[in-house]
């Protein structure tokens, strides 16, 4: 059956907002649990005292001064083998919101989004399974808007790019637009024009970069990724297909 447009404004319909949580993604899978959310919610914390990222990593961010955040998603019929379009509807969502301030973005695979080679978002998407189809779907964001200080941590925000402080009001909403634009390439099951965008926005690729797998490092060049969200990288005439956590960037 041909899935239907996105319901107009799903992303941002109702707001959750918390002075502080553990974790956003926590707290919105607890809602899920107990089907006390809509889809599109989104629920957005001044504080997180267990902020997750990939890979097992910790999001740090100044009290108050950051999005962070996550939407509920309730895919109607969507193959658990298409959930990678989850990463790139976000990650272009992200850069779509960042666009609207002029500051150009880069995703640096599978989905941290970088300005100048420094981090200014992240995304942690966690999908509950039913038999092969996705049931629901925890979209983490962390967006770095007005703070300023990151110590020895190559990040950047909003504030830092462009000298000035702005309303994380107005950037959510911009987000919640963007989402509401993407998700609905999704829906409308668009899967060739997200991989293509998606890949257009790729860190580094077509350019000669040092990356480390299992066997160590290596020079070459990302040329994009396949249907099912993996990176390719072009090592001398070797195309290789990489998933998460099999691949390293090195910085020379």
């Amino acid at each position: 059956m041909k899935q239907s447009s996105l319901e107009m404004n799903v992303f941002g319909k109702e707001i959750i907002h918390l002075s502080s949580v553990d974790s956003t993604n926590n707290f919105a899978a607890t809602l899920l649990s107990n089907q006390l959310c809509q889809n599109g919610t989104a629920i957005l914390a001044d504080a997180q005292s267990f902020g997750r990222g990939q890979r097992g990593n910790t999001w740090q961010s100044e009290n108050g001064k950051n999005l962070l955040l996550s939407f509920i998603f309730k895919p109607d019929n969507l193959s658990v083998q298409r959930q990678h379009e989850l990463t790139w509807a976000t990650s272009l969502s992200i850069l779509k919101t960042l666009g609207k301030f002029n500051i150009h973005a880069e995703v640096k695979w599978p989905n941290d989004v970088l300005v100048y080679g420094k981090k200014i978002a992240g995304i942690l998407i966690e999908n509950q399974i039913t038999g092969d189809s996705i049931s629901s779907s925890v979209i983490g964001i962390g967006l770095n808007v007005n703070q300023t200080d990151f110590s020895s941590i190559q990040a950047t925000s909003i504030s830092n790019e462009l000298n000035n402080q702005y309303s994380k009001e107005l950037v959510f909403q911009e987000l919640c637009d963007s989402m509401n634009v993407l998700f609905d390439q999704i829906v409308k099951n668009e899967s060739d024009i997200l991989k293509s965008a998606y890949e257009n926005t790729l860190f580094q690729k077509g350019k000669i970069g040092q990356y480390e797998d299992q066997l160590g490092t290596f020079d070459g060049k990302i040329i994009g990724v396949d249907e099912n969200g993996f990176l390719l990288v072009k090592v001398e005439k070797e195309i290789r297909t990489y998933g998460i956590k099999e691949i390293r960037y090195c910085s020379k």
